[in-house]
C-alpha cells in the first residue's frame, strides 16, 4: 500500500498545476503573480451581478408590466405620439387629435355604453407602438379638439388689456392682447388721449371716445388740442372704447337777440355765478331761459358769441329765470383734458378687470402691462394692420365671456390656449366632459379679437371622418 502524500507534496502538486495554467494562459510557466485567482474572483463577481440584474428585471416585470391598452381610457404611442381613445364591445382604438378631443370622444362612447371611463379624469397612458400596431381601430374622430389647452387647469385671471404700440416716429407697431393683466392705477380724472383713425379725430376721456372736428379752431382751442398730433389707433382697440356724443359747437337759435327779461346780455352769451364756497357755475342764455353748461363748453360758446369773458349773474337773477335743457352738452368735460403724447407713453391700452367698470378704462405707459411670460407672436401678425399681433395669456385656461349688462356666470364658455387661440365650448355638457372645473369672467369683445379655433362640441364627438376638416 503506497504511503500517503505529505503536505509538501500536495503543495508542490498544486504549484505544478498553477504553472501549467500560467503557461497555457500567459505563455509563461513562472507564476510571479496570482492573476488566475484574481480573474476567477472577477468572473464570480460578474456572475453574481448578472444574476442580480435578472432578478431585478423579473421583479420589475411583475410589478410594472407592459400596459394593456384595452384597460386604459386614452393611450398614446410611446414613440409615434399618436393618441387614441379606447372603445369596448369590441375593443378598438379611436384616433383623436389631442386630449380635449379624446375626452369628448370618451363622453360620447360612455353615453353609448362603449366605455365606463370618466372622460373628465382621463389622461394619456404611454404604450409601446408595437402593442398598438395590430390593434383594431376606427376612422378618426370628427372632433378636432384644441391644441395647447388645459381644460382642467386654473382659469385665466380676470384682468385683460388690449394694447397698441407706436414707434418713436409715431407709426403703429402692433397690437397685443393680454390675459391675466395686473391691476393698474386708474387714470386721472382730467386725462385724455387724442386718436386718429381713418382720418377721423377722436378725443378719449373717462374711457369714452368722442368725435371732434379738429379743424374747428374755436373748438380745438376750447378743448386744448390746438397743434396736438393725434396718435394712430387700430380698429381692434378703437372698437372697445364706448362711443360718447360728438363734441361739436352747438348752434344757438336766435343768437345775438335780446335776452329774456331779467337776464343780462343777449341770447348766446355766457353767464357765470360764483356761489360762496363752491365752484363757479356757467350758464348760456337761450330764448327760453338759461341752461347750465360745463366750463369748457362755456368757453367755446363765449368765443362764438364774441364775448371775451362770461358776464356775472346773481342768485336773484337766476332764481327768476327759467331753466331749460336745449343744447346737447353730454360728454363735455368740466376742464380741458390733459393730453398724453405718444412720445412720453408709446403704449395705449384698453383695460378691463372683474368688478371694475364694465366698459373698461384707458391706460397709457411705456410698455404693455405684462404679468407673466413674453407674448406669443401670432402667425397672423400684420403690424399696423387690423389683426392682433401678439397674445400673452400664460398657459391659457377656461373663461366665461361677459359684457355690459350680462351676469359673469351666464356668459358663453371659452377655452383659450397658451398660444392665444380661443375655442368656443358648445354647452355645459361639453365643458363637463372636458373636465372644466373653474372659470373666470373675460370680456367677450376681447375674446372675439383672438384667432378662433374649432368649436368644442360633444355632439360631434360620436362621429368619425377619414380626414379632419381644416380649421
Amino acid at each position: 500500500m503506497p504511503a500517503p502524500a505529505t503536505r509538501d507534496q500536495a503543495d508542490a502538486y498544486r504549484f505544478g498545476l498553477r504553472r501549467l495554467e500560467a503557461a497555457l494562459v500567459r505563455g509563461d510557466p513562472v507564476p510571479l503573480h496570482e492573476q488566475i485567482r484574481s480573474q476567477r474572483r472577477a468572473a464570480l463577481v460578474g456572475v453574481v451581478l448578472g444574476l442580480l440584474g435578472l432578478c431585478g428585471a423579473a421583479v420589475l416585470a411583475a410589478v410594472s408590466p407592459q400596459p394593456d391598452w384595452t384597460r386604459q381610457a386614452v393611450v398614446v404611442g410611446a414613440s409615434s405620439g399618436a393618441m387614441y381613445a379606447v372603445a369596448h364591445g369590441p375593443d378598438r382604438l379611436v384616433p383623436v387629435a389631442n386630449l380635449p378631443a379624446a375626452r369628448l370622444v370618451l363622453a360620447a362612447l360612455r353615453a353609448g355604453g362603449s366605455t365606463d371611463a370618466d372622460p373628465a379624469a382621463a389622461t394619456p397612458v404611454p404604450v409601446p407602438d408595437a402593442l398598438l400596431d395590430g390593434a383594431p381601430r376606427t376612422p378618426a374622430a370628427a372632433v378636432p379638439g384644441a391644441l395647447a389647452v388645459r381644460p382642467d387647469g386654473p382659469p385665466v385671471a380676470p384682468g385683460w388689456a388690449v394694447c397698441d404700440s407706436v414707434t418713436p416716429e409715431g407709426a403703429l407697431a402692433g397690437t397685443t392682447v393680454i390675459g391675466g393683466a395686473p391691476p393698474l392705477p386708474p387714470p386721472p380724472a382730467d386725462a385724455g388721449v387724442l386718436l386718429d383713425a381713418d382720418d377721423t379725430t377722436w378725443l378719449v376721456m373717462a374711457g369714452r371716445r368722442h368725435r371732434v372736428a379738429a379743424e374747428d379752431g374755436r373748438l380745438a382751442a376750447a378743448l386744448g388740442i390746438t397743434g396736438r398730433v393725434p396718435r394712430p389707433v387700430t380698429p381692434a382697440l378703437l372698437s372697445l372704447l364706448p362711443e360718447g356724443p360728438p363734441l361739436v359747437n352747438p348752434a344757438v337759435p336766435g343768437r345775438g337777440r335780446r335776452a329774456p327779461d331779467g337776464l343780462p346780455g343777449r341770447i348766446g352769451d355766457v353767464l357765470v355765478a360764483r356761489p360762496p364756497g363752491a365752484a363757479p357755475q356757467h350758464y348760456v342764455v337761450l330764448a327760453g331761459g338759461v341752461q347750465e353748461v360745463p366750463a369748457v363748453l362755456a368757453e367755446l360758446l363765449g368765443a362764438a358769441s364774441g364775448a371775451r369773458e362770461p358776464q356775472p349773474v346773481g342768485a336773484a337773477e337766476l332764481a327768476g329765470a327759467a331753466v331749460v335743457d336745449e343744447l346737447p352738452v353730454g360728454g363735455w368735460p368740466d376742464v380741458a383734458p390733459r393730453l398724453t403724447e405718444a412720445a412720453e407713453a408709446p403704449v395705449l391700452c384698453w383695460t378691463w378687470a372683474a368688478g371694475g367698470d364694465p366698459d373698461g378704462t384707458v391706460w397709457t405707459g411705456a410698455a404693455p402691462p405684462l404679468a407673466g411670460p413674453a407674448p406669443v407672436q401670432l402667425a397672423q401678425s400684420d403690424g399696423p394692420g387690423d389683426r392682433v399681433d401678439a397674445v400673452a395669456v400664460g398657459p391659457g385656461g377656461a373663461v366665461r365671456g361677459t359684457g355690459p349688462g350680462r351676469e359673469p356666470s351666464t356668459g358663453p364658455l371659452w377655452l383659450v390656449s397658451g398660444s392665444g387661440v380661443a375655442h368656443a365650448v358648445a354647452d355645459d355638457a361639453t365643458a363637463a366632459a372636458l373636465g372644466v372645473t373653474a372659470t373666470e369672467p373675460a370680456p367677450e369683445a376681447v375674446l372675439r379679437l383672438l384667432p378662433t379655433g374649432p368649436t368644442l362640441d360633444l355632439a360631434a364627438a360620436g362621429q368619425v371622418v377619414d380626414v379632419l376638416p381644416a380649421p
